[in-house]
């Protein structure tokens, strides 16, 4: 059984952060073995998952020298690297979009891709991330945007390791459910692409998880836990 059966047939919902990318071809295995599984995607971060206890110090040696972020699932290595000091920067929990319909969008609404020239607005309203880190999502051409009278009123995209997100609805266009929109074009997007849309939601985050929820994506009972 190769790894994303095995994972699948595990929890399919917990561990699609690992499926989608060895699917997609942009995910290194490292180790994968009745221990855990580790791997690199795109040469942006670490998804890892350990499953006997015994087992967490080999899998944070492997992991000590890696400067990426690390997306470690829940278990012995998360407890593990709690007990040596190490603090998550993020905990959350993923959600999937597991229906093959698409999500009915208002045909009114002008989508678009964004581009190298919408690269100064959007670096001045999304904050969650360092410059460089917003170029390289413009740049791998994964981002979409949404227009009100030919004006840029919210933008979405994929993160490096694949999930959903980067959405942000400028703060003019906000209270009018352009969010719930261009969150239901992006999915339908991706579903066009064979593409399972999912993305990871910090669990404080009351208001992604209301939309989530709205739009029908499933959560994973694991949580993730991102270290920086």
């Amino acid at each position: 059984m190769d790894l994303t059966a095995k994972l699948a047939q595990m929890d399919y919902l917990s561990y699609i952060d690992i499926i989608q990318p060895l699917k997609e071809g942009v995910a290194e295995v490292l180790i994968d073995d009745e221990a855990g599984v580790l791997v690199r995607i795109q040469d942006a971060t670490y998804a890892v998952s350990v499953f006997d206890a015994n087992q967490s110090e080999r899998f944070a040696k492997a992991l000590h020298s890696a400067k990426l972020p690390k997306a470690v699932h829940e278990g012995p290595l998360l407890q593990y690297l709690l007990d040596q000091g190490d603090e998550p920067t993020l905990s959350c929990v993923q959600a999937v979009y597991t229906a093959k319909e698409p999500l009915v969008v208002d045909s009114s609404l002008t989508f678009r891709p964004i581009v190298a020239s919408d690269l100064e607005l959007i670096v001045r309203h999304y904050t969650h991330a360092e410059p460089s880190y917003v170029l390289d999502r413009v740049r791998s051409r994964t981002m979409l945007g949404l227009e009100i009278d030919g004006e840029l009123a919210a933008f979405m995209g994929r993160h490096s390791e694949g999930a959903m997100g980067l959405l942000e609805v400028l703060p003019q266009y906000r209270r009018r459910h352009l969010g719930q929109q261009l969150e239901s074009a992006y999915i339908n997007l991706m579903l066009k692409q064979g593409l399972v849309p999912y993305c990871n939601v910090e669990i404080t985050n009351t208001a992604s998880l209301a939309l989530q929820r709205k739009l029908g994506l499933v959560f994973a009972k694991q949580h993730i836990y991102w270290f920086n």
